[in-house]
């Protein structure tokens, strides 16, 4: 992964992933793009919690973006302010049509993006590689950069994934989605990219 940053002014930030003790400052000059590499100890490979949240904070307006490849396989999406951020969501994927059929997964995962507990109910559309059962809520008590994920070999496209009030109101969460290799088109195409998505 990669993260893209770019502003129209010149600026300074900071991209930090505690869990994995990174933290690499970077400096933009005025419509140029800074490119910070993510080590892939960041990665989320299985269903359940992470720690790895990426903290990108600048002195200045910034735009980011967020950059997954492999070879000749990738995905990008803008990534939203924390400002911008809702507190419920619906899954949008893709029926898993790869050239390596069973090596990729519709997925989403949830991040908490303020501090204190946030507590996140999510209600699968399919059952879920973690054993979750289609339609049948469960919630996860999230504190600041954790993250969620759940995966499924089929479309999970309909999951609902929502912040809760835990007594302290309902709190502001950033969910990501897609698909793990897709080929979209009328035949299966002998090569697939990842579907990959921050939800509005």
């Amino acid at each position: 992964m990669q993260i893209y940053i770019t502003s129209d002014v010149n600026t300074t930030g900071v991209v930090d992933i505690p869990s994995i003790g990174f933290n690499q400052a970077y400096t933009i000059t005025a419509n140029q793009i800074t490119t910070i590499n993510i080590p892939r100890g960041a990665a989320l490979v299985n269903e359940g919690l992470y720690n790895h949240g990426i903290h990108v904070t600048a002195q200045k307006p910034v735009v980011v973006y967020s950059f997954i490849y492999v070879n000749a396989v990738s995905g990008a999406t803008l990534c939203l302010p924390t400002a911008t951020l809702g507190k419920e969501y619906f899954s949008i994927n893709y029926s898993q049509i790869s050239n390596e059929p069973g090596a990729s997964y519709s997925y989403f995962f949830a991040i908490a993006t303020d501090t204190g507990t946030t507590t996140v109910q999510i209600t699968p559309a399919q059952n879920t590689l973690g054993g979750r059962p289609a339609g049948v809520p469960f919630t996860v008590n999230l504190t600041q950069g954790q993250i969620y994920q759940v995966l499924s070999p089929v479309d999970l496209s309909g999951s609902e994934i929502q912040s809760i009030n835990n007594g302290s109101g309902c709190k502001k969460i950033a969910v990501f989605n897609g698909s793990g290799k897709i080929s979209i088109g009328c035949v299966n195409a002998g090569s697939s990219d990842n579907l990959y998505q921050q939800m509005y």
